[in-house]
């Protein structure tokens, strides 16, 4: 097997990113080494050979690892006109890190008519835990009946978080719907979406292809066509809530509701309930003269079978570290250990890539592909 990486050479300085001047606005992002290695019985065969990057994806990764995020934003920028997402997620992830929530949200709303899909929702990215915890989505677990009693918990516990966070609603669990919990349930979600509340939804497929059901029985009841379509509508899918709006109008002779612009929310995968693992947190920038975070990768390394490094709070993995991160990795494979990498932001995801650390471990990013 193949396995192209980074490699600084002898007469090359430890990290770009430390050169006395910055590059000028004009010029090239640094290109890389690469080596070949071929893991094979006879042991390890390398082959050096020098070239840029691949793809405008691959140089803003690059520039924004060597410290010139303007750069890299500005590169950014200009992909967008493009089909590529993975632009659209650096651009995404940069905001974060950098706290900018306006610039963000802008790009949302562009991302949501450029796709017709629900944008990422704002979360500060970076910083200790303790300040991360904020941003966390607040859930909110509706049981298997949907009724009178489950429809106040979620008010309650809507009127209960803060207006600015994430609010998250899992409706994973719901088996019943009755017609009170259904007419409760679309005037909570209407009147979230109307507060322009930030919302994550999971398990919204099962509660669809439920009320589908219902609303195809013979004495099917207004009330579950009216969460139908105000599921459609939180979930901006707009064709099935016009195919579904016409369909209400036919069959009780009434007129539905109207569509509305508005942000969507959010679909994100059902979670279960996360094992205590022992995998290793590291945060912040991982830097040549910040080499403390893989001074612990390494021992962290040397002591388990398993290594798993969950990298959601580190911001940055500069260009000149990514040689040094890739010798842990090498180590690990040598002793025949399995390597995963989770939670990193979509620049180091795409760095990670372009560097081939996608061919030496598992990645399990933010933004999943």
């Amino acid at each position: 097997m193949a396995l192209p990486f980074f490699k600084k050479g002898k007469d090359k300085p430890a990290a770009p990113a430390r050169q006395p001047a910055p590059a000028p606005a004009t010029a090239s992002p640094p290109t890389e080494t690469l080596l070949t290695m071929d893991m094979s019985a006879s042991g390890i065969v390398v082959e050096e050979s020098s070239g840029g990057p691949q793809s405008p994806v691959d140089e803003a990764a690059i520039l924004y690892a060597s410290g010139q995020a303007e750069m890299a934003e500005r590169m950014l920028r200009d992909m967008l006109g493009g089909g590529d997402r993975r632009a659209w997620h650096m651009l995404f992830d940069l905001y974060s890190i950098q706290n900018r929530e306006k610039d963000f949200e802008q790009l949302a709303l562009d991302y949501a008519m450029r796709f017709e899909t629900s944008p990422p929702v704002w979360q500060k990215l970076g910083g200790n835990a303790a300040s991360a915890k904020p941003a966390q989505a607040a859930t909110l677990e509706l049981p298997g009946l949907l009724d009178k009693n489950a429809t106040a918990a979620l008010r309650e516990g809507i009127a209960a978080t803060d207006k600015k966070a994430v609010l998250r609603i899992d409706f994973s669990r719901i088996e019943m719907v009755d017609e009170a919990g259904a007419d409760e349930c679309a005037t909570i979600l209407g009147a979230a979406r109307k507060a322009k509340r930030k919302l994550q939804v999971s398990g919204v497929d099962r509660l669809t292809a439920l009320l589908q059901d219902l609303t195809r029985a013979t004495h099917s009841r207004a009330p579950h066509w009216l969460l139908l379509l105000e599921l459609y509508q939180t979930l901006g899918r707009q064709e099935n809530f016009e195919d579904l709006a016409v369909d209400y109008a036919v069959r009780f002779e009434v007129s539905p509701p109207s569509w509305t612009e508005v942000q969507a929310a959010e679909v994100v995968q059902t979670k279960p309930a996360e094992p205590a693992d022992d995998a290793l947190r590291l945060s912040g920038e991982i830097t040549p003269a910040n080499d403390s975070a893989l001074q612990q990768f390494g021992g962290y390394a040397a002591t388990h079978a398993e290594v798993l490094v969950d990298l959601s709070q580190v911001t940055r993995v500069d260009y000149g570290s990514v040689s040094q991160f890739i010798s842990v990795l090498m180590q690990c494979l040598g002793s025949g250990k399995s390597i995963t990498l989770r939670g990193h932001n979509a620049l180091i995801h795409e760095l990670f890539r372009v560097m081939g650390i996608d061919q030496l471990a598992q990645l399990v990013p933010r933004h999943p592909a």
